[in-house]
C-alpha cells in the first residue's frame, strides 16, 4: 500500500516541527484519508497532519492499519527533501519507505516500523472565538517574539488578536487587525479573553505557518491554543494547553 504527495516540502516542515517535542509518531491509514500525529510526553502539544484521498497523487490504501516511526530518523530522511520533490509513502508490516522523486530522478529510504504504537488522544473542544491571520503575517510575528519571553499571552476582540511575549525581564506585543489586513476574518463569540501558552511549544510549529496557505487560530478562556495550517489540500491542525496560572 501506498500513497504519493505533491510536495515533499510541506511534509519536511511537518516532520521536523513534530520531532522537536515527540520521539514518535503514529500514523493512521484508512480508504479515505492518510492522518499523522504526534503528542508530547506531558501532552501538552498536538500535532494532526491529514490528507485526504482526493487530494493525493495517487492513494493505494484497501484497508485501515496504524503504523509507528521514530520521528529522529524520519526527520533526518525528510531533510533531504527538495522544493519541488514530491514524495511516495509506502509500507510494509516492518517497515516504512520513502522516496522523493523530482524530474525523473528518485531517492528512496527506508527505515523499520516501531514496535509500540503511542495511543493519541482525540480533541474535541468547542472554540467561542476563531481568527483567520496572514500566513506570513502570523509568521513574522511569531519570529519577532520567540527570544522574548518563555510565555505567550494570547488576548482579542471582534477586530484585532493580541500575541504578547512575557518573561521576567519584560514584554514585547504585536496586534493583529483588520485595520491593519493582517487579520482577513474574525468570529468572536468572548471578547476580552486572555489566556497563556508555553512560547517553545508554540514555536515548534512556525516553519509550518511560513508555508502554509491559509491559517487560522481558535482560542478562548482556559481553552488549548488551536492553530490549523492549511497547504494543497491538507491540513494541520496543531494544539498547545494553557499553562497554569
Amino acid at each position: 500500500m501506498s500513497i504519493s504527495f505533491g510536495t515533499a516540502r510541506l511534509l519536511r516542515y511537518i516532520v521536523a516541527s513534530a520531532a522537536k517535542f515527540s520521539e514518535s509518531a503514529v500514523i493512521y491509514v484508512s480508504p479515505d484519508r492518510f492522518t499523522f500525529k504526534a503528542i508530547d510526553p506531558s501532552k501538552s502539544a498536538l500535532l494532526v497532519f491529514t490528507i485526504p484521498r482526493e487530494v493525493a497523487l495517487q492513494y493505494d490504501v484497501e484497508s485501515e492499519q496504524q503504523l509507528a516511526v521514530n520521528l529522529e530518523d524520519l526527520a533526518k530522511v525528510f531533510r533531504s527533501a527538495e522544493k519541488d520533490d514530491s514524495v511516495t509513502l509506502s509500507w510494509t508490516e516492518a517497515s516504512l519507505t520513502v522516496s522523493f522523486e523530482r524530474k525523473g530522478f528518485s531517492r528512496v529510504f527506508t527505515l523499520p516500523l516501531a514496535s509500540v504504537l503511542e495511543e493519541v488522544p482525540e480533541v474535541e473542544v468547542e472554540y467561542p472565538n476563531t481568527y483567520v491571520i496572514s500566513p506570513n503575517e502570523l509568521y513574522e510575528a511569531l519570529s519577532g517574539l520567540k527570544d522574548v519571553g518563555d510565555v505567550l499571552r494570547v488576548e482579542g476582540d471582534a477586530d484585532s488578536v493580541r500575541l504578547r511575549a512575557e518573561s521576567e525581564l519584560g514584554e514585547a506585543e504585536i496586534t493583529l487587525s483588520r485595520e491593519r489586513g493582517s487579520l482577513e476574518e474574525a468570529e468572536v463569540n468572548q471578547p476580552g479573553f486572555s489566556v497563556a501558552y508555553t512560547m517553545e511549544l508554540v514555536q515548534h510549529v512556525r516553519p509550518v505557518v511560513k508555508v502554509a496557505e491559509r491559517t487560522s487560530l481558535k482560542v478562548g478562556s482556559e481553552l488549548p491554543l488551536y492553530l490549523r495550517m492549511e497547504s494543497h489540500g491538507s491540513s494541520v491542525d496543531f494544539y498547545v494547553a494553557p499553562r497554569a496560572e
